[in-house]
This record gives C-alpha cells, sequence and structure tokens, in this order.
C-alpha cells in the first residue's frame, strides 16, 4: 500500500500541479488509499502532522509527524497548538455496517468533523479541507452539480451531509472546502467499487449490471484527487466541489476495458435498469484542477501496478 501511495506521489509531482505555498497540515485519514498519496506533496510543502487510530502502525514517510488519536472520541492527543490547514478525510471503516456501527459511523463522520473544525478555529488554520461523497447526491440520468438539492439514502451519506453543512456554519474563521469524491480508485486500492469489477473479470465471476449497460460513473484517479485536494488547500474562499475524473462510463464499459487489460472475457448479469451518479465537474475544472487521467489510462495503471509482470496482456 505505502508503494502503490509512492507512485500516486510521483504522478501527482509530475503533474505540476504541487504549489510551492509553505504550510503546516493537520491530516487525518492520512494511512488511508487518498491520505497515503497526500503525504509526500503536503511533507514537500511544511510540517505534517498526520492522526493515524491507536494500536495501528502508520508508515514511515520523511517530514510526517503521527499522533494517535480515536476520532470516534473526543480530541484527547497533543495536537499542534497552530496549522495552517485542516484535510479530514478519515472515515469509519464499519461504513457498511448498519445499524451495528451506527454510533461509531456518526462519530467519525460528523462527529470528528465537528471537533476537528473547532480545533482548525482555535489553531488559528486559513483552510479547511473536509472530504464528503457524491452519495450524498440522489442519482439519477443526469450529471450533479453541487446545487443539486441532497438526497442521501444511507446513514454514512447523511453523515457526510450534516459535516458539509458544520463546515459551512464555520466558513467565517477560515477558508472551508467540501471536496465531494466520486469512486476515487488506483493502485493498490482494495475492497471499494472499481477494485471489485476488476476482481470479478480477473476471476471470471460475472459482473452484475443494473440494466444492459449497468449504471454510468465518472470516477476519478487518484492522482487527480490529490490534485483537487492540494489544490482546495490553496483558495482563498469557501465551496463546495465535486471531486470527479473526465470520463463518463457504464459498468459494462468499465468491465469491458479491465478484461482488455487483463485479456480477460468478462461476463455479466444482468438485473433491473439502476440510476447513475455523474458528477457535473465543471467547478472542479474552473477552480480547482481538471482531472487528466482518463478512465482508460486510469485502469491500466490499477491494472498493471496490480498483477505479477508477465500475467497482463502484453506483459
Amino acid at each position: 500500500m505505502v508503494a502503490s501511495a509512492a507512485l500516486a506521489s510521483r504522478a501527482l509531482a509530475d503533474s505540476g500541479c504541487l504549489s510551492l505555498t509553505r504550510m503546516t497540515a493537520l491530516i487525518t485519514g492520512g494511512t488511508g488509499f487518498l491520505g497515503q498519496a497526500l503525504l509526500a506533496p503536503l511533507a514537500a510543502r511544511g510540517e505534517v502532522f498526520a492522526i493515524h487510530r491507536p494500536g495501528t502502525s502508520p508508515p514511515l514517510c520523511d517530514g510526517v509527524t503521527w499522533i494517535a488519536q480515536d476520532l470516534s472520541a473526543p480530541l484527547d492527543a497533543d495536537l499542534p497548538a497552530s496549522v495552517d490547514t485542516v484535510i479530514h478525510l478519515a472515515q469509519s471503516r464499519r461504513y457498511r455496517e448498519f445499524p451495528e456501527a451506527a454510533v461509531e459511523l456518526f462519530e467519525v463522520n460528523t462527529g470528528a468533523a465537528v471537533r476537528l473544525l473547532d480545533y482548525a478555529r482555535r489553531a488559528g488554520a486559513r483552510s479547511f479541507v473536509l472530504a464528503s461523497s457524491g452519495a450524498v447526491y440522489p442519482s439519477g440520468p443526469e450529471p450533479l452539480s453541487e446545487d443539486t438539492p441532497p438526497a442521501p439514502s444511507s446513514l454514512y451519506a447523511s453523515g457526510k451531509l450534516a459535516a458539509d453543512d458544520a463546515a459551512r456554519h464555520y466558513a467565517e474563521f477560515f477558508h472551508a472546502q467540501v471536496l465531494r469524491y466520486f469512486f476515487i480508485y488506483g493502485p493498490g486500492q482494495r475492497g471499494m467499487f472499481i477494485p471489485g469489477v476488476i476482481q470479478r473479470v480477473r476471476e471470471g465471476v460475472p459482473v452484475t449490471l443494473a440494466g444492459q449497460s449497468g449504471i454510468r460513473v465518472n470516477p476519478v484517479f487518484v492522482s487527480d484527487a490529490a490534485d483537487a485536494t492540494l489544490a482546495a488547500t490553496e483558495r482563498e474562499d469557501s465551496g463546495v466541489f465535486n471531486v470527479a475524473g473526465p470520463d463518463v462510463v457504464s459498468l459494462r464499459e468499465l468491465a469491458t476495458i479491465a478484461g482488455e487489460q487483463l485479456d480477460a472475457a468478462p461476463t455479466f448479469e444482468v438485473t433491473a435498469p439502476g440510476s447513475d451518479l455523474i458528477a457535473d465537474t465543471t467547478l472542479m475544472r474552473e477552480r480547482l484542477t481538471a482531472p487528466r487521467i482518463g478512465t482508460r489510462e486510469g485502469l491500466r495503471r490499477t491494472i498493471t501496478a496490480d498483477t505479477p509482470a508477465g500475467a497482463i496482456k502484453g506483459g
């Protein structure tokens, strides 16, 4: 996982999107998929304090000071007295376990967000970046803009939306950016939407489609998501931004592209039609950064990095 994060960090540096602004940053979720891709770029700009769960062993990263803190509880760790930016990426590992993990889910997604917002105020932060989700929107055939009325369909999404609203109230103290990520993916990721598609194609397990083509999405490659996150720390205002990739693709197309890379023909099971979840990325392109990695290239990089040499078509 650390090696995959390093690959993403190098891709981020190659993109030319790193800011030269020096800053002290506090980040949660630094051991997570997106968080690991951000550690090195943040450390290149200044001091980085990263929160990890007590009892875990975070990866070694030059310039990063790790702090053990249970985010489902009050902030009792020795946090820095002052920071320039706070980036809250952490979410409960048990986000799929409703209702058994409902309290933990709320505490990490919503309670911790409010506690960190207030910490940022007291620490004199000038910016706060909150990781939200496209899950706060209703699904449907049309692209979803940041003005689309939310319609969360799960406790996870409801908690994210509540945190979004809390960030808005703190915008009088610092620049608060809410980033609604859509299907982040890349090398080393496990247990999420796109890795699941790749695994099914690799193992010859049918991919279930809602309708003939399946739902349509515009997933974002991890280095593009990291670019947008870094850009958000630099903004001199507050706002809400969708963070998604440049291509709208159906689930059938995703599986087909993966099959081309794996030299394996995907199989499908078709069920009743479902609803798409497509982000309008106009604001992201205009005010943060334009996504650079298309779906075909992103899947190629992901599969190449995660597959033993010689096991890929053309390998």
